[in-house]
């Protein structure tokens, strides 16, 4: 019962339509943008697969208040900006999309003015810059690094580190947190930043940058790399032995993979999905997305499920129920303040706060053997 279509910018768009609506539904467009292909495409692939299951459980049940969804998505490649906003405008001119899903910092900020104009609802379920907040129609339920920090360098002192190395993307999404909150904080609680040292993307040898940040004998890095770049990081901070903690803004499978034995003693605050949770909403999510896909859910997939099932399909009903049309992205975004509180495959509920971001679940996990252990549940303001 799904429709998705593929857009790559400058060439035809593919398009796989399986069987047809029943009779009289209407046709909800979602946008996405999201790299397919490229170094990225392992974020692309989890992140539409958690979609494309909402869209198959949804569709398989014969639609939400009259409407079937399909997924449109453009493949932005190696976080190619002009193409994710080549792909935006025609999804918004052509395809008549209400909503989009959003990712990466970078291309949800140049998203966001383009959809505020045109009131497209932006649900962003993966970048996690501070910059993404106060945007209108853009909502992150991803918490952010403002948001998860404060947790993960408390427990660094708390476990005794006092000398930090810091390596960040040279972007906003590195940048912002490193001067707003990790060099601030730790600064002021009396402990010295020994080095650092922010890169550009796409990198797989970090042996210079890391080479300074070893000779300022740290006590625990900081890391703020995105994609395959945290693996290669920390695989060559073990390499030239640093032996410390490092944490990181998220593991996953892809992560683990390059990193191999070198993972241990990595650290991550995220938030708390817990795919082996009893709560029945994560069980069907988690049995429908391991049965098609073949492969374990993690946080991405969750995210993009959730937006999906859980916040665009409520918000359709919200706008039927009152009369309105769910296909107006301005009546989507009114109807999130009639309730900003929705159902979560995080064992709960997530509520979207006026700001833009959210309020859910967060941990911090350790790597151990290759996998991560859970270390303690954490707030925002630890």
């Amino acid at each position: 019962m799904k429709q998705v279509k593929f857009l790559m910018v400058g060439v035809a768009v593919l398009a796989c339509c399986l069987p047809a609506y029943p009779a009289g539904a209407k046709e909800f467009p979602i946008g996405a943008f999201w790299p397919m292909t490229g170094p990225q495409a392992y974020y692309g692939r989890v992140m539409s697969r958690g979609a494309l299951t909402a869209i198959d459980q949804i569709n398989g049940a014969g639609g939400v208040a009259g409407y079937q969804m399909n997924l449109i998505i453009t493949d932005f490649k190696n976080v190619d900006v002009n193409l994710c906003v080549t792909g935006l405008r025609k999804m918004i001119s052509v395809d008549k999309i209400p909503a989009v899903l959003a990712s990466f910092s970078v291309t949800s900020l140049a998203s966001q003015p383009i959809c505020e104009k045109a009131k497209v609802l932006m649900i962003n379920g993966g970048a996690w810059s501070p910059k993404l907040v106060d945007k209108p129609f853009l909502h992150t339920i991803r918490l952010s690094q403002q948001q998860m920090l404060p947790a993960m360098l408390k427990y660094l002192w708390d476990s005794g580190a006092r000398r930090l190395g810091l390596m960040y993307l040279s972007d906003p999404s590195g940048e912002i947190p490193m001067k707003t909150t990790v060099i601030p904080m730790w600064t002021k609680w009396g402990g010295t930043i020994v080095a650092e040292e922010p890169h550009q993307p796409g990198l797989t040898d970090f042996s210079a940058y890391l080479t300074r940040i070893r000779a300022g004998k740290p006590d625990a890095i900081v890391n703020l790399s995105t994609g395959a770049d945290i693996g290669y990081a920390v695989k060559g901070a073990r390499e030239i032995g640093l032996t410390c903690p490092i944490s990181v803004p998220e593991w996953t499978a892809d992560l683990q993979t390059i990193a191999g034995d070198t993972s241990e003693n990595i650290f991550t605050c995220v938030e708390f999905y817990d795919r082996t949770s009893s709560y029945p909403l994560t069980q069907a999510f988690v049995k429908d997305f391991e049965t098609k896909w073949k492969e374990p859910t993690d946080f991405y997939s969750a995210n993009y499920y959730d937006a999906v099932k859980n916040i665009f399909a409520e918000l359709i009903r919200r706008v039927v129920k009152k009369g309105g049309n769910p296909l107006n992205g301005g009546e989507l975004e009114e109807a999130i303040w009639l309730d900003p509180t929705f159902d979560s495959v995080y064992g709960g509920k997530m509520t979207l706060k006026r700001d833009g971001s959210v309020e859910k679940p967060m941990v911090i996990f350790k790597v151990v053997k290759g996998k991560l252990t859970l270390i303690k549940q954490v707030s925002a303001t630890q």
